[in-house]
C-alpha cells in the first residue's frame, strides 16, 4: 500500500526528472540511483529509500545536499539553481567570526577538560567548602556547551542527519545527545535538540523545527566547504 508519505516523496522525484528531461537511465549515468529504486521511488513502491540512494537522488536531480532526505521527511528539496552566486541559499544567514566569537580547537578542548575534572572531584571529596560544588556545577555547564558545540560540528561534517550512526560518538559523549530535560536556557535548548536531530534522533520534533533544522545543516556544510574545502573535516569550533 502506497502512503500518502511516500506517495509525495515520489510525486517530487517524478516532476523534478522531468523537468530537467531526464530519462531514468539517464538519472542513473548522472549519479542516480538504479532503474529500479527510481521506479519505487516514484511510484512510492516498496521499501523506504536508503540513505544511499537518497544522496544519488539529490546528485542526479541537481538538488541541495540532503534535499532528498529533507522530502522523504515532509520537507521540501532545494534546487541548485536555486541557491545564489555564493552557493548559500539566498534566505540563509551568513555566518561570520565577531568580537564575541573565536575559533577553538580540539586541543584546547581537550586541555579544560583536565581541569574540570579535577574541580569536579574536589567537589565531590569536599562538599563542605563554601561554594565549590555550586562553582564545579557551573563550570560543568560550560563545558558541557564548548564539547557540545564540538560534538556538532563533528556531526555536521560526517553527513548531518542522513549520515552514519557513529558508536564512538555516542560512546564518548553519549550525555550530549540525550533528551535535554533538565535544560531550560532556550538557546542550549536548541542546540540540545539541533544535536540529537543531526544524530537521527529528531522523531519528536514538528515539522517546522526539523525543516529548520535541515537548513541549519545545509548552511553549515555549505559554509564549511566555501570557507576553506580542505578544512571541512578540521576539529574546530567557534566559541
Amino acid at each position: 500500500m502506497v502512503t500518502s508519505t511516500r506517495a509525495r516523496f515520489g510525486q517530487f522525484v517524478h516532476r523534478r526528472r522531468r523537468l530537467l528531461n531526464l530519462t531514468q537511465d539517464q538519472v542513473t549515468a548522472a549519479g542516480g540511483p538504479s532503474d529500479a529504486a527510481q521506479t519505487r521511488a516514484e511510484n512510492g513502491t516498496g521499501p523506504d529509500p536508503s540513505i544511499e540512494t537518497l544522496r544519488k537522488l539529490d546528485v542526479a536531480l541537481r538538488w541541495a545536499p540532503g534535499s532528498a532526505a529533507r522530502t522523504l521527511d515532509g520537507g521540501h528539496p532545494t534546487p541548485l539553481e536555486a541557491l545564489d552566486g555564493d552557493g548559500r541559499a539566498p534566505s540563509s544567514r551568513p555566518l561570520t567570526l565577531g568580537p564575541s566569537e573565536i575559533p577553538l580547537d580540539l586541543d584546547t578542548i581537550i586541555e579544560i577538560l583536565g581541569p574540570h575534572t579535577q574541580l569536579t572531584r574536589l567537589s565531590v571529596a569536599h562538599p563542605e567548602v563554601p561554594g565549590l560544588v555550586e562553582a564545579a556545577g557551573e563550570l560543568s555547564r560550560v563545558v558541557s556547551k564548548i564539547t557540545g558545540a564540538y560534538v556538532t560540528r563533528l556531526l555536521e561534517v560526517n553527513g548531518g542527519p542522513a549520515g552514519p550512526r557513529q558508536p564512538l560518538v555516542e560512546f564518548a559523549f553519549g550525555h550530549l545527545l540525550e533528551e535535554p530535560s533538565t535544560v531550560t536556557d532556550p538557546r542550549e535548548l536548541e542546540e540540545a535538540r539541533y544535536r540529537r536531530f543531526l544524530y537521527g534522533r529528531g522523531e519528536d520534533l514538528d515539522a517546522a523545527t526539523r525543516e529548520r533544522f535541515w537548513r541549519r545543516w545545509e548552511d553549515a556544510v555549505k559554509l564549511v566547504a566555501t570557507d576553506d574545502p580542505e578544512r571541512s573535516g578540521d576539529a574546530e569550533v567557534t566559541a
